[in-house]
Order: structure tokens, then sequence, then C-alpha cells
């Protein structure tokens, strides 16, 4: 992979970034006068000193009053450049967080073998390392070559043969930034790669920790752990030893090229040869050197920066990739309302498989009437599950379509239907639902309208958790202290709070006593609405109504 190629990872993103480009060209805008701010202070100084010591004429009032005025805005401009840069730099982090959400909501990542272990690295770490590049580095890129260009034409004006001088040194500067960047970006690649390796077997680690503790393993994770660290640890040092060698290079540039210029002033200057006409005057020479030396720093500062990216490129193609990968859903251009009243479902000729897998459904039908109550049984693997998904619309089936039914016999296909309206008529309870960090209440109104205190508690009255479970209570990470009964309750008492119109139960009862799968198995009965459960359970199996057979 070339620069050009490397640069268009980060390029990718920007549309992304597109209600942020406003506060990105401010943040360049500050960060630009801020150090021509500087620079201008720095020559001015250099002038007045020049002046000073070569024909020994004192500062007059009005340039105390200039210099004091820039050191004051130069304080105001690095505060508001900072303050500019961590509330862009936050906006960024968050809409690249939202933009991944939305990519994974679009893509479940359940039908395509994908590790949740990368997704985090790629939320946390990646994004959290481009924030500051498109925040920041973006601005301080662009006020750095600001910065050269003015300094440029300033000392151009002031002696022509510094203009050259400048310009052929920088182009040597710049051009450092090649210098071994193949290999400075495969050790970036590599490192990343290893650091998000390394957040992988901790998301495993961390997610079967009774089996690490059961068997012994945890200080067989520790010695990989340690050896993934370290490896990361020696690509960084790699790394970081190829930047310093590469900045003593640039910075040998750097002194070469100020060198150049101060030769070529102090001979404009006669200083170090008899001219009856100098083309600069000695009290001038200050402040040409000081504007070369800001010149030739912005671009090594620029360069600099430039080579530090080389990390982030493998970063930034993942965040792409996640950003914009396939959906599995289509979203309706005009979306149709959702019809009133009860609804059933209906699968027509469905066809369906997981990505690099044999097919699970292929051309299957079936009707589930409004208000009835309908289980699937079958064996494992058999399509159970993939029908209450299909069901769901978590995702589109290869073929087929699947649709809404109405007491009239009208059928709406759910790909036609607004997704909002969707997710409130069909509620979803399944062996594998998740319970939230925070309250009892918190996780009962999660991603719907407030609801009464007096209507949650009916809720979980219903479902039997009153007596054990308050709505104060809070349940931890995933409801960790909570059995799975427990969990299965309060899953379902969430669903029904929402008040569905269609109820999809998958293997909820799966690994329940059978006390307490009598007891959810009852209160799905009770269910006023329409129900299709997926269970190979037999108690579960003999409350509904139907029972279609798969497999």
């Amino acid at each position: 992979m070339n620069t050009l190629s490397a640069l268009g990872s980060f390029r990718e993103l920007l549309p992304v970034l597109r209600p942020q480009w406003r506060g990105m060209l401010w943040s360049y805008a500050v960060g630009t006068a801020s150090v021509l701010t500087l620079a201008g202070l720095t020559v001015l100084t250099a002038w007045v000193v020049g002046h000073a010591v070569v024909e020994r004429t004192p500062p007059r009032p009005h340039w105390w009053f200039l210099i004091t005025g820039l050191v004051l805005l130069r304080v105001v401009l690095t505060w508001r450049e900072m303050d500019v840069s961590h509330a862009l730099a936050y906006r960024v982090l968050a809409r690249l967080r939202m933009a991944l959400f939305d990519a994974y909501a679009r893509s479940v990542p359940g039908r395509r073998r994908e590790h949740s272990g990368q997704a985090a690295a790629v939320a946390m770490d990646d994004i959290e390392r481009l924030e500051f590049f498109y925040a920041h580095t973006i601005a301080q890129l662009g006020a750095s070559l600001t910065l050269f260009l003015a300094s440029l034409t300033a000392a151009s004006v002031l002696l022509p043969e510094a203009g050259p001088v400048m310009l052929a040194g920088s182009a040597v500067v710049a051009s450092s930034a090649l210098y071994w960047a193949r290999t400075a970006r495969r050790l970036g690649e590599r490192e990343q790669a290893e650091n998000s390796a390394l957040s992988t077997r901790i998301v495993d680690a961390l997610g079967a920790l009774r089996e690490v503790l059961a068997y012994g393993l945890a200080p067989q994770v520790s010695a990989e752990t340690d050896t993934a660290t370290a490896r990361a640890a020696a690509l960084a040092r790699r790394r970081e030893l190829l930047d310093q060698l590469v900045t003593s290079l640039r910075e040998s540039a750097t002194t070469v090229t100020v060198i150049g210029v101060v030769l070529a002033g102090s001979t404009a200057a006669g200083v170090l040869s008899d001219t009856t006409a100098p083309r600069l005057s000695p009290a001038e020479l200050p402040a040409l050197i000081a504007l070369a030396l800001a010149g030739v720093a912005a671009v090594t500062d620029a360069t600099a920066t430039f080579t530090r990216l080389h990390p982030l490129v493998a970063g930034a193609r993942r965040v792409a990739s996640g950003i914009h990968r396939p959906p599995v859903v289509t979203v309706p251009d005009r979306p149709r309302p959702l019809p009133a009243g009860p609804l059933g479902l209906r699968f027509r000729d469905v066809s369906f498989a997981y990505e690099g897998r044999r097919p699970v459904l292929t051309s299957w039908s079936a009707d589930v009437a409004p208000g009835e109550h309908v289980g699937l049984r079958g064996p494992s693997g058999s399509g159970k599950s993939t029908v209450i998904a299909l069901a769901a619309r978590l995702w589109d089936p290869s073929s087929g379509t699947v649709e809404l039914l109405t007491p009239e016999g009208t059928a709406v296909p759910v790909t036609e239907v607004d997704d909002p309206a969707l997710r409130e008529a069909v509620a979803l309870v399944d062996q594998e639902s998740v319970l939230f960090h925070g309250t009892v209440r918190d996780n009962l109104v999660r991603g719907h309208r407030p609801r009464p205190d007096r209507e949650l508690a009916a809720a979980l009255e219903r479902v039997g958790a009153h007596t054990w479970i308050g709505l104060d209570d809070d349940l931890g990470e995933a409801g960790v202290r909570l059995s799975g009964g427990q969990r299965a309750r309060l899953c379902l008492a969430r669903a029904l709070v929402r008040r569905p119109r269609i109820l999809l139960v998958d293997e909820v009862t799966a690994s329940l006593d059978p006390a307490t799968e009598r007891a959810v198995s009852d209160v799905i009965a009770g269910f006023d609405g329409t129900v299709l459960i997926a269970s190979h359970r037999a108690e579960t199996l003999a409350r509904p109504e139907r029972i279609v057979d798969l497999g």
C-alpha cells in the first residue's frame, strides 16, 4: 500500500463526518490564527531586537502595545483552539460510533461469522484514536501549511534569495515522510492487529470467566495476554526507533536549511563580505532568520505528524469497513403505515442461508392467523430460530416474503412497513435476551416511551417477579445477579410492557426448571394477541393452539 492509498483510508470516513465539516474548518481557522499570531510575535520581537542591537534605537511605545496585544491574542486563541478541538473531538467520536452502531443495526453480526471482541476494538480503540486525527490533526496540518506559505512569502519579499533556500530545504524535510514509510506503515498495521487480537482474547476470557476459573485456565490466559502484549510492545519499539531515525534526519535537514538562510541573509547584509550597497539591513537579519525558522519548523512539525499517522491506517480501514458493511435488511423508500387491529404472520416461499453455510430454509411457507398461538417444533438446526428472527425482521430472507396479516386477509410485506412502527407491534423474547445494566425500571421501559410505575409493577406481577424484585433494584451487568429463570421472566415482562400485537418467543424455556417453565408458559398462553413460539420442550408446546413442524 502506497501513501496515497493509505490516505484514502482516512478520506473514506469524511462523508460520514459531513455534519462536522464546519467545525473542522473552524478548528483550522482558529488553529491557523494561533500559529500565525505566534509567528508574528516571534518575527516582530526579532525585528525589534535587531534594530535595537544594530542601530541602537530603542523600540517605540507602539511596538510595546503591538507585542502586548499579540501576546494576549495568542493566549485567547490558544484557549479557544483547545475548546474548539475538544468539543469537536467529542462530536467526531459520537458521530463515528453512531455510524458504526447504525451499520451493525442494519447488518446483524449474528448472521455473519464475526467476533464481538473485534467489534469492540473497532468501536473503542480505533475510533478513539481517529477522533483526535479528525478533530485536531487535520487542522494542525492545514495550519502548518498555511504558516509555511506565509513565512515563505514574507521571507521572499524581505530577501528573494531566501525563498529558494527555504523551498528546497522544506522539500527535503517533507520528503522524509517517505523514508521507510512502507516499513513504518507495516509495523503500525501489525501493532494494531496485535492490539485488536489482544482485545478479542480479553473479551473471550471475560465472557467465559466461569469456565476459565473452573478449568484452571487463568495462568494460561495470563501467559497468552503477556505474550501478545510483549509482541505489540516490541512492534511499538521498532516503530519508535525508526521514527527517531527519521526524526534525526529531518532535524538535520532543518538545521542545514536555516544555516543556508543565515548565510544568504548575512551575505546580502554585508556581514560576510564588504558590500557598499547591502540589499538587506543587518538589523533585519534576525527577522529573516525568525521567518525561515518558523516556516521550516512548520513543515517539520507537519511531516512529523504525518509520519505518526501510520498506526492509524489499519484502524481507519477497519472503521470504514464496519461503517460501509452491507445491510441485511432493506430500507423502504416510501414505508407503508402499519395496519390497525390484530396482526398475524404469513411466510411465503421463504428461503434463508447464513453466510458461508447451507440453506436453513428452502421455499418454506406457513400462516399464523391474527390472535392465533402457534408453536414451532423441530430438531436443532431445523430453522426454528431463523423463522423467529425473520418474523422479527432481524434480517430479510434470501427469497420469498414475510408478511403481516390483517383479520380481513390483507397481507403487507414487512419490508414495506415503517420500521419503528414494526418494532412497536412486534416483540421478541429469546433464550439469549439481554438485560441492560441499570434498574428493573430502566430495563422495562428501554426503547419505549415511559410507563407509569403501576403498569410496570403489574407487568412484574403478571410474570411472577414481584415477590423477589422491585422496580428500583439494580440488575448489574447483563442481569448477572439473577438466575436463568429470573432473567427469562424479566425479559418477558419487558416485552409485555410494550403492548405488542405479535409476541415472538424463541426457546425461552429451554434451560428452566419445570415449575418456572410452567409459570412462563402460563404467561405466554394468557397473552391477548398473536404468538409464535419456537421450542423443543413438550410442556411449552402443549399450550399453543397449533404446532408447525420444521425439519
